[in-house]
């Protein structure tokens, strides 16, 4: 998913002066630095109602991963302040040590009015997007991957107006990464346990790899393997699951 510039956030600075015993106590005016809102960045109102159709039509399935990109941020993360601000109300966010955020899904009139923003310069911050999926890698099983993509294919061929499916590119598969391809798919039939071993896919790469760098090895599950629905990953430790798109 490509990422989205953020615009200006306001940052309220009070400053007193500094006290001593031989002075009485002064206090100076506060200072305070503008708002800006920059029309340049996708609005808020998109944002939002992607969100919306998410935690409504998704099943649970998907969450939107909201990250700083530190390599393209100038600012550190511990200085950055970020909020989406609309015309009724302040919503300050909060970044974990790694950059990752939540936004947060207003009602559609506040968010028509809303706007992302950062005490951050224009062009010194960036900020990516990405689905994610919720299913842990030991849950996972080929019932689970039907759906995901049952789900995913209904949410961007028929919930989502046109100009958000760029947002929720269309998914091929459950791609599966971990340090060894030892995967393996296992369920019972008559009373007997089988075990199937699943085998890398060739140039496919996990997403999180930094460029310049060899990925982990990975699998893919579609979800038209003619296994059946309880056939449930055993996944290797440090296994990640991500949609292939």
């Amino acid at each position: 998913m490509r990422p989205l510039l953020t615009p200006l956030l306001l940052t309220s600075l009070l400053m007193a002066s500094s006290v001593t015993p031989a002075q009485d106590t002064q206090v100076l005016p506060a200072v305070r630095t503008e708002l800006k809102r920059d029309g340049s960045v996708l609005p808020y109102a998109q944002l939002n109602q992607l969100l919306s159709k998410l935690r409504q039509h998704g099943e649970g399935l998907f969450r939107m991963d909201f990250r700083v990109d530190t390599a393209k941020t100038k600012k550190p993360l511990t200085e950055l302040r970020m909020a989406v601000r609309s015309d009724e109300a302040d919503h300050p966010i909060k970044l974990d040590a790694e950059g990752r955020f939540d936004l947060p899904v207003l009602p559609e009139a506040e968010a028509k009015t809303a706007d992302l923003a950062t005490n951050a310069a224009k062009g010194q911050m960036a900020v990516s997007g990405t689905v994610k999926l919720t299913t842990p890698p030991e849950q996972l099983d080929l019932a689970t991957v039907r759906r995901i993509m049952q789900v995913g294919r209904k949410l961007r061929e028929e919930l989502l107006p046109f100009y958000l499916r760029w947002l929720f590119p269309r998914g091929q598969g459950v791609r599966i990464c971990s340090d060894t391809p030892t995967w393996e798919l296992t369920w019972t039939e008559n009373g007997q346990l089988l075990g199937l071993p699943l085998q890398p896919a060739t140039g496919e790469r996990e997403p999180e790899t930094k460029k310049g760098e060899a990925s982990r090895p990975c699998t893919v599950l579609t979800g038209q393997e003619n296994w059946p629905d309880a056939a449930r990953l055993v996944p290797p430790p440090g296994t990640k699951l991500s949609i292939k798109l």
